[in-house]
């Protein structure tokens, strides 16, 4: 009589290696997504993408011998040049980088200039636009600090700007 036969019901080593490299992927997917250890990546990125347009407002207003402003609203901001012939500050047509920009949802700006708290326009407000902040055609610029902040968090990106064109940028959890 032949005996019975046991089949084993357990997993094979590769099958149990498969399902932890998949729970490892899932896992970095995760981390990552969130930040390193929390950080608001969205601020960051909306934080870079300010600077790098601030940067090349800078260095045009030196190319072009034109002096260029920043106006900044509770949830946008907008690059604009000053028409010296009609000495009014105006929009620049058919240009994306300088266009007007609309934070990431949930962040708003706060900006001050000399320490003093300027007081943004709020989103749909019928305010004349004029710049807060100077970038002149020498390569100076009016000093500010323009502080960014999502809603429910306590992560806050601040961009400092020099007399000089410089720009210092304290991310969320950096000391100051």
């Amino acid at each position: 009589m032949p005996a019975p036969s046991c089949t084993a019901r357990g997993f094979t080593l590769i099958e149990v290696l498969v399902v932890v490299v998949i729970i490892a992927v899932m896992t970095a997917v995760a981390v990552f997504s969130l930040g390193v250890l929390g950080k608001d990546r969205g601020l960051e990125t909306e934080g870079e993408r300010l600077t790098d347009i601030i940067g090349a407002a800078i260095e045009q207003a030196g190319l072009e011998g034109q002096d260029f402003g920043l106006w900044v609203g509770s949830d946008r901001y907008q690059i604009m040049r000053l028409n010296a012939a009609a000495q009014t500050w105006e929009s620049i047509p058919n240009d994306r980088l300088y266009e007007l920009h609309r934070f990431a949802e949930g962040i708003t700006a706060k900006l001050q200039i000399e320490s003093k708290v300027v007081l943004l326009a709020e989103p749909d407000s019928k305010l004349k636009k004029e710049p807060q902040v100077y970038f002149f055609a020498g390569g100076e610029a009016s000093p500010y600090e323009l502080t960014l902040k999502r809603a429910g968090s306590n992560d806050v990106l601040r961009i400092q700007g020099a007399v000089d064109g410089g720009m210092s940028v304290h991310k969320p959890g950096e000391k100051r």
